[in-house]
């Protein structure tokens, strides 16, 4: 029972972490102010110095477009072309807020699609000069008109002027096959500040004649063309006509050749009188609120995951303090959710459910008008601790208590100082005070930590945690200051040249790059070198060769962000946009999508971490380790998250990821793994091969014996008949067949049947779950190989292995935990085992499909029969497999085992319906396919909750 002295002592540690936590914040806070004025000062130093620069000259020699109809012809498609334009109204930088009077700066984004032959001459003229583009959306219905709202609102440097202002300068063609529809894809971006009430957007006169350049005008092109226009809250539409469709803040339009009068005008209209919202955007919120309880489901199932990994107290006072924790910790993570999702309900301003879901951007202009919005901060804050605070954390925890080896943490912690300094580097001698007060802030959270932390009122084993939680906060602090806003120092190499990094930010900043994912890899090669090579930690040189090999790897080879960034700007500005989400002093993506490559990388050391580990500790035939089922039961959860991990923009608005989450957790803790298996478990896996070998040749004679007796009593009816075969004769064979088995044969062979095929035959944890995974791999390739095909195009690896592998990760997780702890699964069979890995899996993968089925225009069918036909081929075929290579570590065939004469007589309509499932598969596949080769191309509808302007690639296709 509690006594005084105790309540007290609870009563100090509670006050001792709020100070704590409060000291930290504080830290925290003090130095992003700083860093955040340094930012709006480096703001207004670069535009003062870009006022002052001297311009180049244009060259006034440049003849307009057209001169005449012979420039018009070579550019109008052939017949049987069609496309549409889309124009969308977004607010920049906006953090959510509504009814501001205030002005504000928005972006007017053009898309402009363009559908083609293969064989129309004009695909080679845009292939060979994508520039030309601009002249082609000339000639195109509704391209001239789209372009005149915006051509006086581009800068002063606009490439393109006269009738072509306002128009695209480059374009991009996509063409699945050699002789499949083109099409080409461009977009025009401006950004213009307006005030309400009385600011609009000049007319779009859709059916305005477009001069040829001599006396005539643009012909009006047949075929299927289209015209679009989104607006945000607060804008208006005006409409002239009669359009296709029209919500508040939308309208399209169907472009004939028949003229008319049609119009638009987009007006802003006053901040209290915006439209009402549309389906649309209802639809969103809802969507967005629905993501609370995926990110809650993720955080219980990797939760639990870790809890089950960790190893178990032997005293009953140990589980209860643990079951205890998991419960506060369980209960808090709710609180937490239902907070969130009320104030998110209540306090319109706040909007951080909306950045699970959308992304928008955050113009480097509106850091010197407006502080930088929460999710700006938000991020920071993640992006810290994710990258530099957990893996010190990680490694404490992996090298154990009562003393985490010092050593190995501080070498995780050393990247955040040294990227700490190059963001110095960067900025150049302007940041050395904001520099000074990060250093300071995050010394003294640090300082304040170990020095709480030593108090005599914690016990032994929370005092030796003081080093590692001291250098994960220095580390946390200093960096989530730093990405803030990243510092960059420009210069002008020569009088009217561009503006570009100086030579030491271009260095450092490449440097910097790499140390965004410096702790992970160092992480993994302190944790994970020893589990491969023991000689690997004793030779530094080898692990840091092997330390930026791997940094290397792990960088995106490839990002969509290059075309939003400045082309002066080095390499390491894109980099820096996909990794962290912002451009060093530049323009920053808001959204859930830009943590989404740490969490990638984050995910790719944990598994190979905990497959290393479970390689180790499962070399010892007989014997699992205490942590084999909290290990698998992790590999699963870590698996069904892939998916979600790699494009969460795409998977968290939907509940059945959280519902996939929790059955990949609950499912197998509670159906595959049993905790009431476990003493049987344990000793079907102690069986050594001879024992495994002689329970199978039990099993076999059982077997035998029972086909004897059948085949007896089905030859000896003539026998009987004739006389041939005396009653007497015949009983006293019947009693000598009988003999051998027990009283109750059917159960004795489903015993020795779960005894003999329910063992690991003797081989070792590890060598079953490569061999089950290896099986796996080999069944799923057909779906593996149809998604590669689909896939968009990835940035890197961890991109690739997360979105792309997703499924097949599911597929390999359940196949090596049927290997690995195939003694353990619910089942006395390798087919039935398979059977209850099939529900578990199957479950799974369709409720992490769903969000793939809401895309209009995908397959829903084809991809749920195509799913479960996998999933099913997958199980069947590895179950038999098992029990094939179980019978043959016996010695035996398998026929010795499977009854193949009994199953012959099904082999007829076995063969019939597999012949017409494939031929009914092969119908859907080719119908499929040819409604994608010969279907139009449409103008595109983009979604109002969605308002970036580039698609993220983990997007589901």
């Amino acid at each position: 029972m509690p006594t005084v002295r105790d309540a007290s002592r609870v009563a100090a540690r509670a006050a001792v972490l709020v100070v704590l936590c409060a000291a930290v914040v504080g830290c925290g806070v003090w130095a992003s102010v700083r860093w955040g004025e340094a930012a709006r000062w480096q703001v207004q130093t670069e535009e003062d110095e870009r006022v002052r620069a001297p311009q180049p000259v244009e060259d006034p020699s440049a003849a307009d477009f057209p001169t005449g109809p012979r420039d018009i012809k070579p550019l109008i498609p052939r017949r049987g072309s069609g496309g549409g334009i889309s124009v969308r109204i977004r607010r920049v930088g906006s953090d959510g807020t509504k009814g501001q009077d205030e002005s504000a700066e928005w972006r007017i984004t053009t898309t402009y699609r363009l559908g083609l032959g293969a064989k129309d001459p004009l695909v080679g003229q845009l292939r060979a000069d994508p520039e030309l583009f601009s002249a082609v959306a000339y000639v195109l219905p509704g391209g001239f008109a789209s372009a005149q709202p915006v051509s006086g609102l581009a800068p002063p440097n606009e490439a393109l002027s006269g009738n072509l202002a306002g128009l695209p300068t480059w374009c991009t063609i996509s063409q699945p096959a050699k002789d499949g529809r083109v099409t080409v894809t461009a977009q025009h971006v401006v950004t213009a500040r307006a005030e309400p009430p009385a600011t609009q957007l000049d007319d779009y006169n859709l059916f305005e004649k477009v001069p040829d350049g001599g006396k005539g005008w643009v012909p009006r092109l047949p075929g299927r063309w289209t015209w679009r226009l989104d607006v945000s809250r607060g804008w208006g539409l005006k409409v002239k006509g009669a359009p296709e469709h029209q919500t508040a803040r939308s309208v399209g339009f169907r472009l004939t050749t028949t003229r008319g009068a049609d119009s638009v005008t987009a007006t802003l209209t006053a901040a209290q009188g915006g439209a009402p919202e549309d389906a649309e955007e209802s639809t969103s919120t809802a969507s967005r609120h629905q993501a609370l309880p995926s990110l809650l489901a993720l955080f219980l199932a990797v939760g639990g995951a870790l809890v089950g990994f960790a190893r178990a107290p032997d005293d009953a006072d140990g589980i209860r303090r643990r079951a205890r924790a998991v419960a506060v910790g369980a209960g808090l993570l709710v609180c937490a959710a239902v907070g969130v999702l009320l104030w998110d309900l209540y306090e319109p301003s706040w909007s951080m459910l909306l950045w699970i879901q959308d992304t928008l951007w955050f113009e480097r202009t509106g850091l010197g008008l407006e502080p930088l919005p929460i999710q700006a901060r938000a991020q920071a804050v993640i992006l810290g601790i994710a990258l530099f605070a957990l893996p010190v954390l990680v490694t404490a925890a992996w090298r154990g208590a009562p003393r985490p080896g010092t050593g190995s943490v501080l070498a995780v912690a050393l990247p955040a100082p040294a990227f700490v300094l190059l963001a110095w580097v960067m900025g150049g001698a302007d940041w050395s005070s904001p520099v000074a007060h990060c250093l300071a802030a995050a010394t003294l959270a640090a300082v304040a930590v170990l020095c709480l932390l030593r108090l005599p009122l914690w016990r032994g084993r929370t005092r030796s945690w003081s080093v590692p939680l001291a250098a994960a906060t220095w580390a946390g602090v200093a960096v989530a200051v730093v990405l803030l806003a990243l510092p960059r120092n420009l210069w002008q190499e020569n009088r009217g040249a561009p503006f570009t990094y100086t030579r030491p930010a271009v260095l450092a900043s490449w440097s910097a790059v790499f140390l965004l994912l410096a702790p992970w890899v160092v992480t993994l090669v302190a944790l994970g070198g020893p589990l491969v090579s023991r000689r690997l930690p004793h030779r530094r040189g080898q692990a840091a060769v092997v330390g930026v090999l791997l940094c290397g790897a792990l960088l995106p080879w490839w990002t969509q962000f290059h075309k939003e960034v400045y082309y002066d700007l080095p390499a390491t500005s894109a980099l820096f946009l996909h990794l962290t989400g912002q451009s060093p002093g530049d323009r920053r993506l808001l959204g859930v999508q830009t943590v989404a490559p740490a969490l990638q990388v984050i995910w790719l050391v944990c598994t190979v971490l905990l497959l290393l580990h479970l390689r180790n500790t499962g070399r010892e035939s007989g014997r699992w380790h205490t942590s084999a089922r909290g290990g698998c039961l992790a590999l699963l959860v870590l698996a069904a998250s892939a998916t979600v991990i790699g494009a969460p923009e795409s998977w968290l608005p939907y509940w059945t990821t959280g519902a996939a989450l929790s059955t990949a957790w609950a499912g197998g803790a509670l159906l595959l793994l049993p905790t009431a298996r476990a003493q049987r478990a344990a000793r079907l896996h102690a069986l050594s091969g001879d024992a495994h070998a002689r329970l199978v040749t039990l099993l076999a004679r059982a077997l035998l014996f029972a086909e004897g007796r059948h085949r007896f009593l089905t030859s000896s009816r003539a026998t009987l008949a004739d006389s041939s075969l005396p009653p007497d004769d015949w009983d006293a064979k019947w009693q000598s067949l009988k003999r051998p088995t027990a009283a109750d044969a059917s159960d004795e062979t489903t015993r020795l049947r779960a005894d003999a095929l329910g063992g690991s035959a003797g081989r070792d944890a590890w060598t079953n779950g490569v061999t089950a995974t290896a099986a796996t791999a080999l069944l799923a390739l057909p779906w593996t190989v149809w998604t590669a095909v689909q896939a968009h195009g990835y940035s890197g690896l961890p991109q690739a292995v997360t979105v792309a592998g997703g499924p097949t990760c599911v597929w390999l997780a359940h196949g090596f935990t049927y290997g690995y702890l195939y003694p353990w699964l619910r089942g006395n069979s390798p087919v039935a085992k398979a059977g209850w890995l099939w529900s578990v899996m199957t479950t799974v993968q369709l409720l992490l499909l769903v969000p793939k089925l809401q895309v209009p225009g995908d397959a829903p069918t084809l991809s749920v029969f195509l799913l479960l036909a996998q999933s099913t081929v997958m199980a069947l075929c590895l179950g038999l497999f098992w029990e094939i290579r179980l019978v043959r570590r016996a010695d035996l065939l398998w026929g010795h085992i499977r009854n193949f004469r009994r199953l012959s007589s099904l082999a007829t309509p076995a063969a019939t319906v597999l012949v017409a499932a494939v031929a009914a598969a092969v119908t859907v596949l080719a119908t499929a396919w040819a409604n994608d080769v010969t279907a139009p191309v449409e103008a595109p509808r983009p979604s109002s909750s969605s308002p970036s302007p580039t698609p993220s690639p983990g997007a589901p296709p």
